[in-house]
Formats: structure tokens, C-alpha cells, sequence
């Protein structure tokens, strides 16, 4: 098989690493209910990009994206969606009553994958540029989706820490509030992004 592991490992920590609606709401969600308590919000992303990497790695995606109609929908959806992410982020609390079901679980993370445009440019620009090569497509798409998909979890385990270790710094409303506010407007600057490139 033959795969550039080096150039494909730095490019996948790297995309996974830098901030976007999957990390800024790992780092809301760490600040409002801890370390932790993250099981569901991070299997989520995780499936749900695993998903989305194998569609990149089958070409579905590049259909997807060829279409300017579709990307039209993908960028409206999408920044309905964030912009939904961000208001509920903005409202989360440093302080959380017991029993508080959670704002953000196992679906809203799985299904926001699917219109967040950062991870369709990462799995889709990873799959042309570092999809492994052999005699099976369902192998290297396996394992092109696999090896990004863990390479993303330490990244969402470092922006759940920052949220947790933020919420014990800051553990006022006031602090609070700013936090949330600074959340929404860093939400609000990649919707705006979106529609830029």
C-alpha cells in the first residue's frame, strides 16, 4: 500500500487541531459540564465524521461539491445550523444545575458533522491529497477514515480540557457570560468565513 503517512498525520493534526464549530463547541461544552461528561458529544463528531471521511474517500463528496446548487444548500444549511450551535452556546452556564439534561448531545454533534464546512473541506481535500493507494478502494478508504478519526481525538480532548480548566478560572456568572458571548462571536466569524472563501 502505498501512503504518504507523514504529510497525511501532520496535515490531519493540524485541520483537526485549528478552531471550528466541532472545536468551539467541544470548548463550550467542556466550560459548562466538564471534562468529564463529554462521552456523547465527542462519539458523535467522531461518527459522524468518520462518516463524512469515508463519503470524501468514496468521491461521493466531490459529486456534492461540483454541483453549485448543492454547495448553495450545504452553505445555507450550514450556517443556519452554527448559527443555531451559537446561541445555544452562548446561553451555556459555568454553573449547571444537577440533573440539567444536557444542550448538546450525540445528535446534535452527529448530525452538525454533516453541515459543517470545515470538515467537509478537511475530509474532502485529505481524500484527493492523501488517500492511501492499493488494490481495494474499500481499504483505503478504510483506513484513510480511521487514521484521521483517531487523530482527531486527542485534538477534541484538548479543546474539552481548555473549556474545563476555563470554567475553573472563571467561575462567575459575569465570567461567564463573557465566556459565552466570546464562544457566539467566535461561531458568528466562522459562519461569516464560510461565505468569504
Amino acid at each position: 500500500m502505498s501512503f504518504n503517512l507523514f504529510g497525511y498525520l501532520v496535515y490531519a493534526s493540524l485541520m483537526s487541531i485549528t478552531p471550528g464549530p466541532n472545536n468551539l463547541m467541544l470548548l463550550s461544552y467542556g466550560k459548562a459540564y466538564g471534562f468529564n461528561d463529554s462521552r456523547n458529544v465527542m462519539l458523535g463528531i467522531f461518527l459522524g465524521f468518520f462518516i463524512m471521511l469515508c463519503l470524501a474517500g468514496y468521491g461521493i463528496a466531490n459529486i456534492i461539491t461540483r454541483n453549485p446548487h448543492a454547495g448553495l444548500v450545504l452553505k445555507i444549511v450550514g450556517s443556519l445550523w452554527m448559527l443555531y450551535l451559537a446561541f445555544v452556546l452562548r446561553k451555556i452556564s459555568v454553573e449547571i444545575e444537577p440533573g440539567k439534561k444536557p444542550a448538546i448531545g450525540f445528535g446534535q454533534a452527529f448530525s452538525m458533522q454533516f453541515v459543517n464546512l470545515k470538515a467537509w473541506i478537511m475530509a474532502i481535500s485529505g481524500a484527493s491529497a492523501f488517500l492511501p493507494q492499493s488494490n481495494s478502494i474499500h481499504l483505503n478508504v478504510f483506513v484513510y477514515a480511521i487514521s484521521f478519526g483517531l487523530v482527531g481525538i486527542p485534538c477534541m480532548f484538548i479543546w474539552l480540557k481548555m473549556g474545563d480548566v476555563i470554567a475553573k478560572l472563571f467561575k462567575s456568572e459575569k465570567a461567564g457570560q463573557v465566556l459565552g458571548y466570546a464562544m457566539f462571536s467566535l461561531m458568528i466569524v466562522s459562519i461569516v468565513t464560510i461565505w468569504i472563501q
